[in-house]
């Protein structure tokens, strides 16, 4: 049977369904790796990126962590993402939060997360990037000032591929990075329009089966906005606008929506197959043209389908005059592992 993301759910079923969605963990579950030797090596690190701090404690949110410049994760930065967790309660200088923030890397969606900042007197976002040199995987660290947005510090932590576990590979998939140069390379902006998309862990997160998935986007003009999922295997979806949210799709400018909204009439609930997937947010100042139904199979044609009903729609008087509509698009990406 084919694999669907995205279970909707009434809220009333959603906590029967998610027992459903839960597989048993496997042994090479991430949380059962030992974690001494890598705690051991990270924390005099960590410690002396918050050493010129002005306060003699820094708290931190975790960003993300993604494969050298692609913004891909893979599942190396869920296990990266556990042995830093594991490392900062043996030092002295930085606190980490219980909770990942990566979105607020982008100062479109900063005010999303400031009354938490504030509440738990957050002042940095710790995220990063890996590559693999040699027989090393080199981890860059870096500290970012959440106020200001400038970077407090950044460091590498080199460590041996041999003592990566087997489950937490390094580098993403061929496919995977094919079909990132794929998604970003339709073309569609035009005008001084602009849309961000990010996941609420930002872009480049690293899930597990059973988690869900919050995502967030905004437009720097009034547009419609259509966003669509992008499955391992390729295949499109439209996600938003849909029968429970959204309407025509119409976001004003600087208005954040927030996916699943208050409401929780539908969830993004996460199951296998594991791997790289997509989200892909196309924006126009006028509405669009077709009508595509919501978590409907589209194929795999990135270009003709997300393209799709991007043409004028306008008043006779609009179209007389010729009017063009500004587009925009963005892409984001996150992994599903055990």
């Amino acid at each position: 049977m084919k694999k669907t993301l995205f279970r909707m759910l009434p809220l009333a079923a959603l906590a029967a369904m998610s027992l459903y969605l839960l597989p048993a963990q496997s042994s090479a579950n991430p949380s059962t790796a030992p974690v001494a030797a890598t705690s051991a090596s990270l924390t005099p690190i960590l410690d002396t990126m918050a050493a010129n701090y002005y306060l003699s404690n820094l708290r931190a949110a975790l960003g993300s962590f993604t494969w050298e410049y692609s913004n891909l994760p893979t599942p190396f930065a869920r296990w990266l993402e556990e042995q830093l967790q594991a490392a900062v309660t043996m030092n002295s200088r930085l606190q980490l939060v219980n909770r990942n923030a990566g979105a607020a890397m982008d100062p479109a969606f900063r005010a999303e997360y400031e009354a938490f900042f504030r509440e738990t007197e957050t002042g940095a976002l710790l995220h990063g990037r890996y590559f693999l040199e040699a027989d090393n995987v080199r981890v860059r660290l870096e500290l970012t000032d959440l106020g200001s947005g400038t970077q407090i510090a950044a460091r590498d932590w080199l460590w041996p591929q041999a003592q990566v576990p087997g489950y937490a590979s390094v580098a993403p998939a061929p496919a995977a990075r094919e079909r990132a140069q794929e998604l970003a390379r339709l073309g569609i902006n035009s005008g001084g329009l602009t849309v961000s998309l990010s996941t609420s862990r930002g872009s480049g997160a690293a899930y597990r089966v059973g988690e869900q998935l919050e995502v967030l986007l905004t437009v720097s003009r009034d547009a419609y906005v259509r966003l669509y999922h992008i499955d391992s295997a390729g295949q499109i979806q439209l996600i938003w606008p849909n029968r429970f949210h959204g309407g025509n799709g119409l976001v004003r400018a600087g208005q954040t929506i927030r996916l699943p909204d208050a409401s929780r009439q539908f969830s993004f609930n996460l199951v296998p197959p594991y791997g790289t997937e997509f989200l892909k947010a196309v924006a126009s100042s006028l509405p669009f043209v077709d009508a595509v139904g919501d978590f409907a199979d589209l194929g795999s044609d990135s270009r003709q389908v997300i393209s799709r009903g991007l043409q004028v729609a306008g008043t006779a008087a609009s179209a007389t005059a010729s009017a063009a509509p500004e587009m925009a698009e963005s892409l984001a990406s996150y992994y599903i592992g055990p």
